[in-house]
């Protein structure tokens, strides 16, 4: 009787991660159609509105690169917490959730510096509104995953090991690999294919 009232708890927890999993790609997948969404009303309008951007529109380039190979790095971080979870390490796995949490605010403080440096507004004309809304979201969805890696992280501390977290890590991280391929897609279409 004993062995199967101490197994109880790890059968309870990893039903919980798979549920929680399961929920969490439902969502990602609701996500990715609003993400399609924004990107065909983008290419929609453009396609209708010659030339684009419109003249005067200047954006700069650097700033958002660099942001780009920040947010890139920020997965890499989140999958060596992943792992370090994975062996039971606590200390590591919160060192390196702390490191993808500070380049998401990094990534958050660039993106803040752009939209003050831009020299259109959303009501401006179609091109800012189509701008605005698409690094917008995607804007939200980074702070919303900040967030959550900040919530995971004091979690982690309360709980001790990173095995009590494993449901939250499991749910989160797909999440954080999604907005992070997401800005490489609105890199792209707003910076590279002009």
């Amino acid at each position: 009787m004993t062995g199967i009232s101490e197994g109880a708890p790890l059968v309870h927890a990893a039903g919980q991660t798979r549920v929680a999993q399961f929920g969490m790609f439902v969502f990602l997948a609701s996500d990715l159609m609003l993400f399609s969404a924004f990107f065909a009303a983008y290419y929609l309008i453009r396609s209708s509105n010659q030339p684009w951007p419109p003249p005067g529109t200047e954006l700069e380039t650097l700033r958002p690169l660099i942001a780009t190979l920040v947010l890139i790095s920020s997965s890499f971080t989140v999958i060596a917490a992943e792992r370090r979870a994975h062996n039971g390490d606590a200390t590591g796995f919160r060192r390196w959730l702390l490191a993808t949490i500070v380049l998401g605010l990094t990534f958050l403080v660039l993106q803040m510096i752009d939209y003050a440096t831009v020299s259109f507004t959303i009501s401006s004309d179609v091109y800012g509104s189509t701008f605005w809304g698409l690094t917008g979201l995607h804007t939200a969805h980074v702070t919303v995953g900040v967030c959550a890696l900040g919530l995971l992280y004091l979690r982690s501390m309360r709980a001790g090991s990173p095995e009590a977290s494993a449901s939250w890590t499991s749910t989160i991280t797909p999440f954080w690999h999604l907005v992070d391929i997401v800005w490489i897609a609105v890199f792209a279409t707003i910076w590279i294919v002009r």
